[in-house]
């Protein structure tokens, strides 16, 4: 298997000495990543760093996978469980957020099953957000106010939110308006409280 880890500071990736143990693994630096498109070596999983952000990620799979269309991704060191859930819908084939020596190699025996790897920890809070949002309080949200509520749990920023979701600003902004008063929480502060207690963050 032959496997490419992207970063943005490859040199300092605490995670490259992992995968500098594996047979077939190439480390590129973001900045290499335009003749990466021009390599025919076989590539059969890649892994993007977070720290490369949202837009880089998604750009430069739309650019890959133009030549290649079946390659398979991961996100390794992914922060939060919205960032997860996008990468995911995005059709990211799992999530590695604690990289380590057993996890890598169980990562990869998922990969090679043609399963999807979500480390527990992250299936368990998106399983609760499945099931949270259709019992109280939270069945009061519209299914849009609901996301908007998880992503400011996450504490994104209702531009970030209104990018992600592909709605306007002002819209986000109602729905924070709306959250707000159909949950009765005053601020910021009682929506990570809220989130918090019903175990939908960490």
């Amino acid at each position: 298997m032959h496997i490419l880890l992207v970063s943005s500071a490859i040199e300092n990736f605490p995670s490259a000495r992992l995968f500098e143990r594996l047979e077939g693994t190439t480390l590129y630096d973001e900045s290499k990543w335009e003749s990466l498109l021009h390599v025919h070596t076989q590539v059969d999983l890649i892994f993007f760093d977070a720290a490369l952000g949202w837009k880089g990620i998604a750009s430069q799979i739309q650019l890959y996978q133009e030549k290649h269309p079946t390659i398979k991704w991961l996100i390794i060191n992914a922060t939060d469980t919205q960032q997860s859930l996008q990468y995911l819908q995005l059709g990211a084939s799992g999530i590695l957020t604690r990289p380590s020596e057993k996890t890598l190699q169980d990562c990869l025996q998922t990969i090679a099953s043609g399963q999807l790897y979500l480390e527990a920890d992250l299936i368990q809070i998106l399983a609760l957000r499945h099931i949270k949002k259709t019992l109280l309080p939270f069945k009061q949200l519209t299914a849009r106010e609901y996301d908007v509520f998880c992503m400011l749990a996450e504490d994104y920023s209702l531009q970030v939110i209104a990018e992600l979701l592909s709605i306007s600003t002002k819209t986000a902004f109602n729905c924070q308006a709306q959250i707000r008063k159909k949950l009765e929480l005053r601020g910021q502060e009682g929506v990570f409280v809220l989130a918090k207690k019903h175990g939908l963050i960490h």
